[in-house]
């Protein structure tokens, strides 16, 4: 394993991403002395560009909006997919990757340190690590590397020094989950297949919400757009969009909600009825049950 005097792994050893101007970062875990894992939590900006290689392996949660993206590693074919949340985009450390996509996902982007993913691996197979390499996976269901993610996010969110023990032990579980499934080493993996619309219904059916935040959203509206029963529509719309129907449409409300406090002067009444609520008292109790403070508050403090 890595040694005690191991150094923070920090943004300078990754790509940087979530520091770019255009994004609006949440929380990252520099300065947190973190020596195996960084990540930070961000909204990311439409992006187009191609990341060199670095040293470090890193994989993208997805945890809100729909996005449609598009990787390009250098060697391999062109992937391209409708992500939704709760999928997860791994890529290999030295890989130079061109990206593209023209949402703006509230993302979790972590890296693990590459000699601490090559003693676990070494360990668990009884070989050389060189032997061993990750696998490039793009927009795959992983329940247990998605358990890892949401406690690293919980732990990012604590923001507190000590928390630099507990993401070592996170950091063995995740190298531990990359060599277990993710390697040369590991089995084909079983890809949990979409129980929902197809990629393209889910492209139609995020736009449609997208574009009526302020209107008609009901079940009966959504089933007709995508040419699906109401029944199966809510059975299939949680595999699709990581929440329940009526769930999904309060979040991005409620997003929407967020983005016009921040950039516009709107009254708080016309924001209400401008993303779907029924009155400012409406959008205030959801925005306090679900962001911990007032609209008001919260347009005070960005």
């Amino acid at each position: 394993m890595a040694s005690a005097g191991t150094t923070a792994l920090g943004a300078a050893q990754t790509h940087g991403r979530a520091l770019r101007p255009d994004n609006r970062l949440i929380a990252h875990s520099e300065g947190l002395g973190w020596r195996h894992l960084y990540a930070a939590r961000f909204v990311e900006a439409p992006l187009e560009t191609t990341e060199l290689a670095v040293e470090h392996p890193s994989f993208i949660y997805h945890l809100t909006r729909p996005t449609e993206v598009t990787r390009k590693i250098e060697g391999r074919g062109r992937e391209r997919d409708l992500i939704v949340p709760r999928r997860i985009t791994l890529t290999p450390g030295g890989t130079m990757a061109r990206w593209q996509h023209s949402g703006r996902p509230e993302i979790l982007h972590v890296y693990l340190r590459q000699q601490l993913f090559d003693a676990v691996a070494a360990e668990m197979y009884d070989c050389d690590s060189a032997r061993i390499e990750l696998r490039p996976r793009f927009a795959m269901q992983d329940p247990l590397l998605e358990e890892l993610a949401l406690t690293i996010a919980d732990t990012l969110r604590d923001g507190s020094p000590s928390s630099a023990v507990f993401a070592d032990t996170l950091a063995q579980m995740v190298a531990a989950q990359l060599a277990r499934a993710h390697s040369s080493r590991a089995r084909a993996p079983r890809m949990q297949s979409l129980d929902g619309p197809s990629d393209r219904r889910l492209r139609r059916l995020a736009d449609l919400i997208e574009a009526n935040l302020d209107g008609d959203l009901s079940l009966e509206t959504m089933a007709a757009e995508v040419g699906l029963s109401q029944l199966y529509l809510i059975r299939a719309f949680k595999a699709g969009f990581g929440a329940p129907p009526h769930r999904y449409i309060l979040l991005r409300r409620i997003e929407r909600a967020k983005e016009l406090l921040r950039a516009t002067d709107m009254p708080v009444a016309e924001i209400a009825l401008a993303v779907g609520f029924s009155s400012q008292s409406h959008l205030s109790n959801w925005f306090q049950r679900m962001i911990g403070i007032s609209p008001a508050a919260y347009r005070k403090r960005c």
